[in-house]
């Protein structure tokens, strides 16, 4: 069986994943690209799915349907949940990802950051400077996770599901 295109999208996935969380701890410059690199990722990943779909249709349904049954609510959740938010990206208004702020403080000092410095100057017991990162969750079955976490342990999932099909099916 060759399953080298599915492979192809779980890397692609992979890539934007690790693209989004070198992009989530940054406090300078445009913050575009995580949203760029979340619909990259939600579409490599959805596509996983698909593929399989297509390419061993008359197998993969009934094992699919057989995998999840053995998910546990919080990983079927998850999954329902990434592909709906991908189609909410490509088909209607954007991820439904929030968008929040975290403080970061700096004390007196030279700080590397994002690929600059900032230094922080001032008396001897000054309070520390604030600078604002944004933050990026989901809200699943009514908890916040990171979209990072989720889509890491998304990602999991469909890593173990090619898997687990290639096992089932040599």
């Amino acid at each position: 069986m060759d399953l080298a295109r599915v492979h192809k999208k779980i890397a692609e996935a992979h890539f934007f994943l690790g693209k989004l969380i070198q992009q989530e701890p940054r406090i300078l410059g445009d913050k575009e690209p995580f949203d760029y690199y979340l619909s990259a990722f939600l579409n490599a990943a959805r596509t996983v799915d698909y593929q399989l779909h297509r390419e061993q249709g008359t197998i993969y349904k009934p094992w699919r349907g057989v995998w999840d049954a053995r998910l546990t609510s919080d990983q079927r959740g998850l999954m329902k949940f990434i592909d709906h938010d991908r189609n909410i990206e490509v088909h209607d208004s954007g991820s439904s990802r929030n968008v929040g702020q975290e403080g970061v403080k700096f004390g007196i000092g030279t700080h590397q950051v994002d690929g600059g410095i900032v230094t922080i100057s001032g008396p001897p017991g000054m309070e520390p400077a604030v600078a604002y990162r944004l933050t990026y969750s989901f809200t699943i079955d009514g908890t916040e996770q990171k979209v990072t976490d989720a889509c890491a342990a998304h990602l999991a999932l469909l890593q173990r599901m090619v898997v687990e099909f290639e096992t089932a099916h040599p």
